[in-house]
């Protein structure tokens, strides 16, 4: 088997405008637009503005590493011609990885904990992956998610275990095209505003950014029962709580995670996140997942803590994936209701005519 590499990075092609052919799908990565919000923000004084990273091909920008991390294995010499490519995934990551997989004909597994939304398992399935769901334990725990993927590449001949959390290929990809791409569609960002998972898309991004101008503020969010606000105010965590909130929030700090980089964190609550995520939608046309109503809600929070320090600033938040994949959970009021999230002002409600003469 031929390994299939792009000939360009995935989404260079549409730095001098938009291209309308690409050799595969992984040309079309990247190059997502950013659109200004307009009913969300609290104050007229801050522009806040939302890049779109669901409108990646695979919906999600782990779609910019998965082909990325690939072909870094592939220089490396770890992943070879039909090899088995292995990785512990919060779903988002897992699809990034079998769409470039699919390409490039190589097979996957992927580990997800048992809290992941049926329609990311379900999409990770459609592109012929094998899915083992563990459940949701503590990093030592012999059942993690990422402790059982490294023990089936270790297993496994011919396969290699990815390691997005550690990889520094992610945080790599991020410096080199994320950052620039920002750079060139809003050269005068104030402020990044992004989830905290991995750490790569903020701190890759992050550091390019402060590179070519260093007044610019990074900000982290993290889920409330996550390690990482308190890591990095604190150098200390309490024990983790369990949270609903998908694809940001850690039980450990990822080696992709560079605090010094970082200007603030700032925490979200579940009752704050999912609510918003479906205001987003209403009042925004937005349908994305919950970490962009997770980041959205941090980026409210420290405009409003900010104070005068966000006047006249722009604010870029990232939204990570799209709607599409949480429709058993953030656009399902029973599910909303039984978790104690429901708004009832951001209900979906079924309406039907009346029949009765």
């Amino acid at each position: 088997m031929t390994q299939i590499r792009t000939k360009q990075p995935a989404g260079a092609a549409q730095e001098a405008g938009r291209q309308q052919v690409f050799d595969n799908i992984l040309g079309a990565i990247g190059n997502t637009p950013i659109v200004r919000l307009n009913r969300l923000p609290e104050s007229p004084h801050t522009e806040v503005l939302a890049k779109l990273e669901f409108m990646n091909p695979g919906g999600s920008i782990k779609d910019r590493i998965g082909w990325w991390l690939l072909e870094d294995a592939e220089r490396r010499g770890v992943l070879k011609p039909g090899g088995l490519v292995v990785e512990g995934t919060g779903g988002n990551t897992g699809i990034g990885l079998a769409m470039a997989a699919a390409v490039k004909g190589y097979r996957c597994v992927f580990t997800v904990a048992d809290k992941m939304s049926e329609g990311k398992i379900k999409a990770l399935r459609a592109f012929g992956a094998r899915v083992v769901v563990t459940p949701t334990v503590t990093p030592d725990d012999p059942r993690n998610y990422c402790r059982v993927a490294r023990r089936i590449a270790d297993e496994e001949p011919n396969s290699v275990y990815i390691d997005q959390y550690n990889n520094l290929a992610n945080r790599d990809y991020h410096y080199r095209h994320t950052g620039p791409e920002i750079l060139r569609q809003l050269p005068d960002v104030d402020v990044l505003v992004a989830g905290l998972g991995t750490g790569g898309t903020l701190c890759g991004t992050g550091r390019f950014l402060k590179d070519q101008k260093p007044s610019l503020k990074v900000i982290g969010v993290d889920p409330v029962g996550s390690v990482l606000y308190n890591m990095y105010k604190f150098g200390q965590s309490p024990p983790v709580q369990p949270f609903l909130i998908e694809g940001i929030g850690k039980d450990c700090v990822p080696a992709n995670i560079d605090f010094d980089l970082i200007d603030d964190v700032v925490q979200v609550e579940d009752k704050e996140a999912f609510p918003l995520t479906r205001r987003l939608l209403k009042e925004e046309g937005i349908y994305a997942g919950i970490s962009s109503g997770s980041a959205i809600v941090g980026a409210l929070r420290w405009i409003r803590e900010a104070g005068e320090e966000a006047v006249g600033k722009k604010v870029l938040v990232i939204l990570p994936d799209t709607g599409s994949r949480y429709m058993s959970k953030v656009y399902d009021d029973d599910w909303m209701a039984a978790n104690g999230l429901l708004d009832e002002s951001v209900g979906i409600h079924d309406e039907q005519e009346d029949e009765r003469s």
